[in-house]
């Protein structure tokens, strides 16, 4: 399992004032038939896909989209910009999916009490 872990942000350094901020953590996941969908404090959405082991990372922080593909292709979009010109089908079908799984989220998060 530990092989096909994939080591994102291995090769960055920090910079000033990283020792400061506060990580984000786990706030709530659920799985589903095609992915396990993974919501981090800091709004984040991950979703792994099991069929083909993409992955989405929805960072509304960035206003940005991250897609990692079968080929472990890791790519970033920002969201103004899929708006404006579109991006292709794998992509499409994906963030359609994601939509359905954050509405998923904010009717849970609703629903629990207070």
């Amino acid at each position: 399992m530990s092989e096909h872990l994939l080591k994102a942000g291995a090769n960055i350094s920090p910079r000033d004032g990283d020792e400061l901020a506060r990580l984000p953590f786990l706030g709530h996941w659920f799985r589903t038939k095609s992915a396990i969908v993974l919501h981090l404090t800091n709004g984040t959405v991950q979703i792994n896909f099991f069929q083909d082991h993409t992955k989405l990372i929805l960072c509304p922080l960035m206003g940005a989209v991250s897609f990692i593909d079968e080929k472990r292709d890791f790519r970033t979009y920002k969201t103004s910009l899929i708006q404006e010109f579109g991006c292709c089908k794998e992509l499409g079908s994906r963030m359609r999916y994601a939509r359905l799984m954050v509405a998923k989220l904010l009717s849970c998060k609703s629903s629990a009490p207070r």
